[in-house]
């Protein structure tokens, strides 16, 4: 059945009452009772960013935190029913609204960013690898990848330094986070921009290290080829150990 549209209004009211705080008069409403309504409402949504950002709730003043949540509040139409993924519209929301400018944080972005990449990640759905071997050839053999990551782009090292420290250090890094397959963990590295490449050639094209060396040779003859090598294999023997590449990928014969 439609609602009438006094009853479309009342109901418009009491959202826009419970969002800002503004207009509270509801017909048929206690104004106490409607205070109360509010509060809870205010309170979950606050309570879940405070959950999933605790260092930016550190690093900002009580008014910046609020004045964030305020507008969020009042002003983002959510996209997901989930409130534990509210978060990544949060960091959104603040992104788009220029908040690092108006607070004069410029790290505020990747700061979000990376807090909540670990959500992201530990919250993911399962991805189960193909077969394969724990001991291999990590020259010639193809490596299967623990596929439970996520890799960023950050200009501020918020991961590397405290965030108020990160704006003397602003480049170009990258930021690899992912889930450990027996206890769920979440694990960050830091990776070189030559180690991206090795990575997302592994991960991304399963190409081996032999199939690299070989891409890298062939498009700069004049490339130092065993230093090259000697420094990917390294990466490879880390990637192993901190469980970002499973193993060896099994090979089969018909």
């Amino acid at each position: 059945m439609l609602y009438t549209k006094e009853t479309y209004q009342s109901q418009k009211k009491l959202t826009n009452w419970v969002r800002t705080g503004t207009d509270p008069s509801v017909p048929g409403t206690v104004f106490e009772g409607l205070k109360q309504y509010r509060r809870l409402f205010r309170n979950n949504i606050n309570n879940t960013m405070m959950q999933a950002f605790p260092i930016t709730l550190e690093i900002l003043t009580k008014e910046q935190w609020e004045l964030m949540v305020d507008e969020f509040f009042a002003i983002h139409n959510s996209q997901t029913p989930h409130i534990w993924k509210l978060p990544f519209e949060f960091y959104q929301f603040v992104e788009s609204n220029n908040f690092a400018e108006k607070f004069n944080k410029p790290f505020l972005n990747d700061l979000l960013h990376f807090e909540w990449i670990e959500i992201d990640v530990y919250t993911m759905a399962d991805e189960y690898p193909e077969p394969y071997n724990k001991h291999g050839d990590s020259f010639n053999e193809r490596l299967e990848c623990n596929n439970e990551y996520r890799l960023i782009n950050l200009k501020y090292p918020v991961h590397l330094y405290a965030a108020k420290e990160a704006v003397n250090h602003i480049g170009d890094y990258y930021l690899l986070s992912y889930r450990v397959p027996e206890t769920f963990k979440v694990k960050f590295i830091n990776l070189p921009p030559l180690h991206v490449l090795f990575f997302e050639k592994i991960s991304n094209e399963g190409m081996t290290a032999k199939e690299i060396l070989d891409e890298f040779q062939t498009q700069n003859p004049e490339i130092e080829i065993e230093q090259l090598k000697s420094n990917l294999l390294d990466f490879i023997s880390k990637m192993l150990f901190e469980k970002v590449f499973l193993g060896f990928s099994q090979t089969y014969h018909n």
